[in-house]
């Protein structure tokens, strides 16, 4: 609050001050400007040692980035294109801007590799799914549990991800996943293991950070928030568009920056890298 701060300092600087607020506001008000904050994961020490202890992991491993398939879901909503925005219109006009009577959203899981991508898959927490998983105490789950992602994992991801390698001549790639209670369940685990799947083990917490796709969410917003949405029919259409756009060369570019973002954690300490 500039004019408070002002107000403030004129009174700390004397009694009868010889600058008024309006003074004081005016200047700073000239070297300093209002932008909006950059989220940055919240980590602790032990997570900044987790972080760093994984990154001399995956680089002591020996494994080329070029192996690598990163995986991971994002939401879309509707009115996800700054609701609350301003916009032009004529002198006199009130403009309309619709929106959905209750929160509509897409929930996608997608993997990235240096060769391609997988297929955009919709799992539950997409308005309008039809709803197949409870939880123990028999309520509706609301978003993806241990069930439904090993079965995405062994009917869709995994073979999608492999046919992306297979069809490059690559070998056998290798699924970098966050801890999400999902893929960290002890029965996820079991299904990884009995089926040879190959992860990257002891992903930190709080490390988006760390994981290219989400490098890959972040423009698909851009480029689909652009504009409003006034269904869910037009905002699924907008994702796929943004997705099946991306080049290769984006997608190469940002898992080749993986082993960067790894020797980065390590001179930081484990603090957040920037990516």
């Amino acid at each position: 609050n500039l004019a408070k701060t002002a107000r403030i300092l004129v009174q700390q600087h004397d009694a009868k001050p010889c600058l008024s607020p309006k003074t004081v506001k005016r200047s700073m008000k000239g070297i300093m400007e209002a932008v909006k904050p950059q989220k940055q994961p919240l980590l602790t020490r032990r997570n900044m040692v987790k972080r760093v202890a994984f990154a001399k992991q995956v680089l002591h491993s020996g494994a080329a980035s070029e192996t690598y398939t990163s995986m991971d879901s994002s939401y879309f909503t509707v009115n996800g294109s700054n609701p609350n925005g301003k916009v032009w219109t004529r002198c006199g006009v009130k403009p309309i801007k619709t929106k959905p009577n209750k929160s509509q959203q897409l929930h996608v899981y997608g993997g990235i590799s240096v060769h391609s991508k997988t297929p955009l898959y919709y799992v539950t927490g997409t308005t309008g799914l039809q709803r197949r998983f409870k939880k123990k105490n028999g309520q509706w789950l609301t978003g993806v549990g241990a069930e439904e992602f090993q079965k995405l994992l062994l009917e869709q991801l995994a073979p999608a991800a492999q046919q992306v390698f297979d069809e490059a001549g690559a070998g056998k790639t290798t699924l970098l996943m966050d801890n999400a209670p999902a893929h960290t369940a002890k029965s996820t685990k079991k299904v990884i293991a009995q089926n040879s799947i190959s992860v990257v083990p002891g992903w930190p917490a709080n490390s988006p950070d760390l994981n290219p796709i989400e490098n890959i969410w972040g423009m698909m917003k851009l480029e689909v928030y652009r504009k409003q949405y006034t269904n869910l029919d037009e905002l699924k259409a907008a994702v796929q568009a943004a997705w099946d756009r991306i080049p290769v060369t984006t997608l190469r570019n940002c898992m080749l920056s993986l082993p960067r973002r790894l020797a980065k954690v390590i001179r930081l300490q484990g603090r957040y890298i920037g990516y």
